[in-house]
């Protein structure tokens, strides 16, 4: 792996990117598809949600836009061959924007940061709730093309490139949609509501089975396309930190089947000290549930850096 003042950078800036953008992207889903339908005819605790996501929502994007800028600015410096402090001038950037993949896609990129922006200032109307919807998950999409799914040709690379763009929109949404639980969960805990509490959360499980769903059957493919075999999983470095990342996804489906099965069911016991405690649990698990998506998401920067273990190794076992 390269953790050199080259490669270190690199990692951090796609590690960064790729968390602004889940947390960005999950909380508008979970926003429009969770929290507007439960808190419909509560206004008091729709006012005190809102003033705690929408904070985290422009934080995330702002950050998203900034790291993104960074990763341009890092892969001009290695598309060029120059230090990075050489490589940031008009002719390189202009280059690498106007005539690479990646450059045309960050400028596309950069499209949706601004049409999202605008939305979330005009989101009283349902119009520009749902454009802000559909300029998130395209926000999501898109980093598809910036990654190893960017550079498979052939069939296979249109079935790389739609696995690889519904694994993200559905990790962003699990992962980034887990922050914004966290801050219903709260809110019902001050306005003493645990029936909206039930409802997110019962709303929220649908939303993750669906997404683990979808991980679960795009990240096969991935698999399939950039790794081969179990033999290049365990002997290839690629294949060791992916193991890792599966380690990871597996702690996270735990908490939520706990979550589910366990605490959600409790949550029934209204006004009763059962239904509080069980609250706290779930505001604890979807926290470590979070870290550990954002541990996933730091293991995502390193392997968009590796090269994919199926060109290291001849495959010894299929899968």
């Amino acid at each position: 792996m390269d953790w050199s003042a080259a490669g270190a950078p690199l990692i951090a800036a796609r590690a960064v990117h790729f968390a602004a953008t889940a947390m960005t992207v999950g909380s508008i889903i979970f926003g429009v598809f969770i929290a507007k339908p439960v808190l419909r005819h509560h206004i008091a605790a729709a006012i005190s949600f809102r003033r705690r996501t929408r904070p985290t929502i422009w934080a995330s994007l702002v950050l998203a836009a900034i790291s993104g800028a960074f990763w341009l600015l890092l892969e001009a410096a290695s598309m060029s061959g120059m230090p990075l402090e050489k490589a940031v001038t008009a002719d390189v950037l202009s280059t690498v924007v106007g005539e690479t993949q990646f450059g045309e896609v960050t400028t596309i990129r950069a499209g949706f940061v601004i049409c999202l922006a605008a939305c979330l200032v005009y989101d009283r109307a349902v119009t520009t709730q749902w454009l802000g919807l559909a300029a998130a998950v395209g926000f999501a999409c898109s980093l598809a093309w910036t990654g190893h799914a960017g550079s498979t040709i052939g069939v296979e690379g249109y079935l790389h490139l739609a696995a690889d763009a519904l694994h993200v929109v559905a990790a962003a949404a699990w992962i980034g949609g887990l922050a914004s639980l966290i801050a219903f969960l709260t809110t019902t805990q001050i306005h003493d509501d645990t029936s909206l509490a039930r409802d997110a959360v019962g709303g929220f499980s649908t939303l993750g089975v669906v997404s683990v769903g979808v991980v679960l059957l795009t990240g096969v493919v991935n698999a399939a396309i950039l790794v081969g075999s179990l033999h290049a999983l365990v002997a290839t470095e690629y294949g060791r930190v992916l193991t890792l990342k599966i380690g990871s996804f597996a702690a996270m489906l735990a908490y939520a089947a706990i979550n589910r099965l366990r605490l959600t069911p409790q949550l029934a016991f209204i006004g009763q000290e059962q239904s509080s405690v069980a609250l706290r649990r779930l505001i604890r698990n979807s926290a470590i549930e979070t870290a550990l998506g954002l541990g996933i998401l730091v293991m995502v920067g390193v392997l968009g850096t590796l090269h994919p273990a199926i060109h290291l190794v001849e495959p010894e076992s299929s899968w």
